[in-house]
């Protein structure tokens, strides 16, 4: 259940765009965002208790807190293209800008797609990530999370 849940939450709101595509995206997705736990739906896992992103134009880092204690925590460096930190070797993942606010993150293990999330800045201080997961066992299902710009 960690390695699934890890593997959803690796993703759930960390999309940038690779190198070449980065003066395609809206700027203002860069930053801190805490996840609203309230106003997000999740996975067959449940929610989180907290959560926080940190966007730069080099990727991402993502940290999840849960009610049990567990923290996770990764992060993806796109200077390269995209490259996962933090995550089991076998999984790969691809970013696409389909519109300077609105980037596609897909992950795969050994081929197969596992999750694709879509994240859209809705205005200058929320963003909205739809994932659908495809786990390695269980029904396919999607989650949608909403983040919320730290006031700096």
């Amino acid at each position: 259940m960690r390695n699934r849940l890890a593997l959803a939450l690796a993703l759930a709101l960390s999309l940038l765009p690779q190198a070449t595509q980065a003066q395609d995206v809206d700027p203002a997705l860069r930053g801190n965002w805490t996840l609203s736990v309230a106003k997000s739906t999740f996975g067959p896992d449940g929610p989180s208790s907290a959560g926080a992103v940190r966007w730069t134009e080099h990727g991402w880092v993502v940290a999840l807190v849960f009610t049990n204690g567990y923290v996770y925590a990764d992060a993806v460096v796109t200077d390269k293209g995209c490259e996962l930190v933090g995550v089991p070797s076998d999984y790969t993942c691809n970013i696409a800008v389909l519109g300077p606010k609105h980037v596609r993150f897909t992950l795969q293990q050994g081929g197969v797609v596992r999750r694709v999330g879509d994240i859209e800045l809705v205005d200058a201080n929320a963003t909205r990530t739809t994932h659908h997961v495809t786990p390695a066992s269980g029904a396919a299902y999607t989650e949608t999370t909403i983040w919320l710009r730290d006031t700096e």
